[in-house]
């Protein structure tokens, strides 16, 4: 067979040539047969069971994944293990069990399925975790009906599958497995940021490459671009031969200039921080030292409680962040989640992305808002927190969440409680409407932090997760960058820095264009830092202002791509 190129999102930086092992997981079927009284009392001891055999499994995943990649990173079976070890819920899933006298599988089933549809409302990053939950499920299920999950894998194997769970990309790693490729999923997954902890090329979201491909067949995947080669030609592995030692010189190369300043060549200083994903990845700011946290989400903080944690938890969070990052800063969001988590099943919303989500909870749950500012505001007594609002579509929002703000500071101070007084006060500019009110935003707000993720979705219409039109989110449309430079500009002429959070921030093409349009700051996931920082020291940002302007000036997507291509090839990389 001849030679076959297939792409998708690069998930984990790295090359790798090997052969296919094509994984498969059966699919869970659910009885949804009724049982009788006499049989309800052994479908209880069975269930039970079930969740017993399932904990044992993910303690044994965890102390495996541990090893692997560390206790921070092994956080993400926590909420797995959580569940199994949720009294309340198990209880609930027994009560239907008994009452409706249906088997424990459907039960179970339908119970995660809540929770399922719940993240399916929310935002990309939320949308990730729904295999986490899957995985807990589809594991009880297969427990209950005996089954094994058996995988006979030869090592050095490239790992391809319609989608995987942490757990598969964990045991599978005791293979020395050089590669993961799947048809699902994007960079936030957390098979995604495990492979970046193992340091294991991944090229995810290819649509439908597990079904173009053997066991057995001779891969290249290119985790940097997003590219897999199907019985590559011998050029194609010659060539890959030579950029695997290329590669491997150039890593050496990056390593020598963490510790370096993060500017240009011409003095241009370019702030660069990092977003952080639950706290899997924080042990780069403990480790290193070197940056900001550009972005901190507080969502899993609802999602490992299941509710609104209550204050003193997040005191005790927000502080642990701060204090890890000291003397750099640490930008927290406030909650971004979709309203269905809140909402009755009987007012579930047809299109969640534009319904109750983000700020608008907060300003409409004011209780809660007003608990998650407190918590911030006792925890930045180094003064080292910034407050980050999201999904802000109007002046008013912006400025009844300060309002609130200042509420929640003299209730503080009646109590004598310590707290950054002066904290600074930002916004995501991620909807259209933002783009258009940004000179009068930035009259609000002390910085701006473009989140091109939403931003990209908004503008174009395109949910990139829907594989018929994933191909149309274009980081590199012209209505994009248009909106971005925009942005820029106002948050500039009212004296206020502009971060970029998105993942246009750690795209090494993207960024090259940012840096040019005159961001701030570029806020990035810990595996792309010491490249962004490389690029940024290797531009000089006078040539580069020059060019990004003339992106501006082209109509399609296409020619600025190539444009940004040719640019970026003839940089050199000190």
């Amino acid at each position: 067979m001849g030679e076959e190129i297939f792409r998708g999102i690069p998930a984990s930086p790295g090359i790798s040539m090997s052969i296919a092992y094509v994984y498969s997981r059966s699919k869970t079927i659910v009885d949804i047969s009724e049982l009788s009284k006499k049989d309800i009392e052994n479908e209880l001891l069975d269930f039970e069971k079930a969740i017993q055999l399932s904990l044992k499994e993910l303690k044994k995943i965890h102390s495996i994944s541990t090893e692997r990649i560390g206790e921070e990173k092994s956080k993400i079976f926590d909420v797995q293990i959580e569940i199994l070890n949720d009294t309340l819920f198990l209880n609930q899933v027994k009560e239907r069990i008994i009452k409706e006298n249906k088997t424990a599988g459907f039960i179970f089933d339908n119970e995660i399925s809540k929770i399922e549809n719940v993240l399916m409302a929310g935002d990309e990053y939320m949308r990730e975790r729904i295999s986490d939950f899957t995985d807990v499920k589809n594991r009880v299920i297969r427990n209950m009906k005996r089954e094994k999950l058996v995988s006979k894998v030869e090592e050095n194997s490239i790992i391809v599958a319609h989608e995987l769970t942490p757990a598969d990309t964990i045991l599978f790693s005791r293979r020395k497995v050089q590669g993961y490729i799947t048809d699902l999923g994007g960079v936030t997954s957390h098979a995604a940021i495990i492979s970046r902890a193992l340091r294991v090329p991944a090229v995810v979201g290819t649509k439908n490459f597990s079904k173009n491909v053997l066991t057995g067949d001779f891969l290249i995947i290119d985790g940097f671009n997003g590219v897999v080669i199907l019985n590559p030609s011998k050029e194609t592995i010659e060539t890959y031969g030579r950029r695997l030692i290329e590669v491997k010189e150039y890593e050496q190369k990056l390593f020598k200039v963490i510790d370096l300043p993060s500017e240009t060549k011409d003095g241009k200083k370019i702030e660069l921080s990092v977003n952080i994903e639950f706290d899997e990845e924080i042990d780069f700011v403990t480790k290193y030292g070197h940056c900001d946290i550009g972005l901190y989400r507080t969502e899993h903080l609802f999602l490992e409680a299941g509710d609104f944690p209550p204050e003193s938890y997040q005191v005790k969070e927000y502080t642990h962040i701060s204090e890890v990052t000291y003397p750099k800063c640490v930008t927290i969001r406030t909650y971004d989640i979709g309203g269905d988590k809140l909402l009755p099943s009987s007012q579930k919303e047809d299109n969640p992305y534009l319904g109750w989500r983000g700020i608008r909870i907060c300003l409409d749950r004011e209780e809660i808002f007003k608990e998650q500012l407190s918590a911030i505001l006792r925890a930045s007594t180094k003064k080292n927190i910034k407050i980050l609002f999201p999904m802000i579509f109007s002046i008013d929002e912006v400025r009844r969440a300060k309002e609130i703000l200042e509420e929640v500071k003299v209730s503080l101070a009646k109590k004598g409680k310590l707290f950054d007084s002066h904290i600074k006060v930002g916004i995501m500019i991620e909807v259209p409407s933002a783009v258009f009110l940004a000179e009068e935003l930035a009259k609000e707000v002390d910085f701006f932090s473009i989140g091109t993720n939403d931003l990209i979705q908004y503008i174009l219409a395109v949910d990139r997760g829907n594989e018929r039109i994933s191909d149309r989110y274009q980081e590199f449309h012209p209505a994009v960058l248009r909106a971005v430079f925009k942005v820029i500009q106002a948050a500039h002429k009212n004296k206020i820095p502009v971060s970029v959070c998105g993942e246009m921030a750690s795209y090494k093409l993207a960024s090259i264009v940012l840096i040019g349009f005159g961001a701030d700051e570029l806020s990035v996931t810990p595996s792309e830092f010491t490249e962004i920082k490389s690029i940024i020291r290797s531009v000089n940002f006078k040539e580069l202002k020059k060019f990004a302007l003339t992106l501006l000036e082209l109509p399609t997507e296409k020619e600025i791509k190539k444009e940004v291509n040719n640019f970026f090839e003839n940089l050199i990389i000190n």
